[in-house]
């Protein structure tokens, strides 16, 4: 089988999915609070700051019942993200209820205010019922996107000089291509389907980085080895699709099943669904990308020095 034969189709496909991650992550219909200007991300308490209020109640209610009840509430520039109701399985197994209020950062006696009047149309809740609130300053989530963001460059710069020592500075390029595939694959996602973007998805991505470069790294140690027994007449483009079908296998069931463990905690584990998401959505992109960008970007990018270096110049000398 000749993967390098549609090494274009596979960097095509690559250069489409960038595209449209960049059109989700830039491009907001939406004018929702939370949501920077100009970004269809959803992001959460943990990097705009704000009050996020667990509030259990003892029967289905809907978004309008809550919205009501904060509306009636007379705070200055008092802002908040439409309510989500929400069911959840205690560890007794009773079935609760109980709904997800966002607000903008709440001080003590406001917090007081914002609770009291949903216990005064739902009823008292206790923290033994599920009642939970948490408070990020908007300085201080200003602050931890800020430090999220060096850290995974931080950590892809570092996996790059590592690539550059143990193979070659090209293959860090083709590398770090495909992890910034991976991770603006699980951004994109997350922009598309609306879902929260918090500290724990810092978590996932770094987790897709280190899974996938670790795929990555299989397959270009193989072509490492496969390069030291080559025949002169072999390419480069050959011994990559060589080494890349004698890992196939490996990688592919190693990520199927780690997705597949995954994707039972997903289903069962509602808690910890967008961590789970963004791993799925991750690991599923980055056995795509070690198996079909890291190698052909490598190739590509390997044949185009190659052709630089040998000139018609240098063809003479050589003569």
């Amino acid at each position: 089988m000749d993967l390098m034969k549609y090494k274009w189709f596979y960097i095509g496909g690559f250069l489409a999915i960038m595209l449209l991650c960049a059109v989700l992550l830039f491009v907001n219909p939406y004018n929702d609070w939370g949501r920077k200007p100009g970004s269809a991300l959803n992001l959460g308490i943990d990097f705009t700051g704000g009050t996020k209020i667990y509030f259990p109640v003892d029967r289905p209610v809907t978004s309008d019942e809550v919205a009501q009840v904060l509306k009636s509430i007379e705070l200055p520039d008092f802002r908040y993200n439409p309510p989500q109701p929400n069911q959840y399985v205690d560890s007794s197994g009773v079935i609760r209820h109980q709904v997800l209020v966002y607000t903008r950062f709440l001080n003590d006696t406001e917090q007081e205010i914002v609770v009291d009047a949903l216990e005064a149309k739902f009823g008292k809740a206790e923290q033994e019922q599920g009642l939970d609130i948490t408070r990020v300053d908007p300085l201080i989530g200003a602050e931890l996107l800020t430090n999220s963001t060096i850290a995974v460059l931080i950590a892809i710069a570092l996996m790059l000089v590592y690539i550059w020592f143990r193979f070659e500075l090209l293959s860090g390029f083709a590398a770090i291509l495909a992890l910034i595939h991976d991770s603006l694959v699980v951004m994109g996602a997350f922009a598309l389907f609306g879902m929260e973007v918090n500290a724990t998805m810092i978590a996932a991505i770094l987790t897709v980085i280190g899974y996938s470069i670790n795929n990555t790294i299989v397959v270009f140690d193989r072509i490492r080895e496969n390069l030291k027994s080559k025949r002169r007449e072999t390419t480069f483009s050959e011994v990559a699709n060589d080494s890349t079908l004698q890992t196939f296998r490996r990688s592919l069931n190693t990520s199927i099943t780690t997705v597949l463990a995954i994707l039972v905690l997903f289903i069962t584990v509602p808690n910890l669904r967008e961590l789970l998401f963004a791993l799925i959505v991750g690991l599923t992109a980055g056995t795509f990308s070690s198996l079909f960008l890291a190698g052909p970007i490598w190739a590509v990018i390997k044949d185009w020095r190659d052709k630089k270096r040998y000139t018609p110049k240098t063809a003479n000398a050589v003569r």
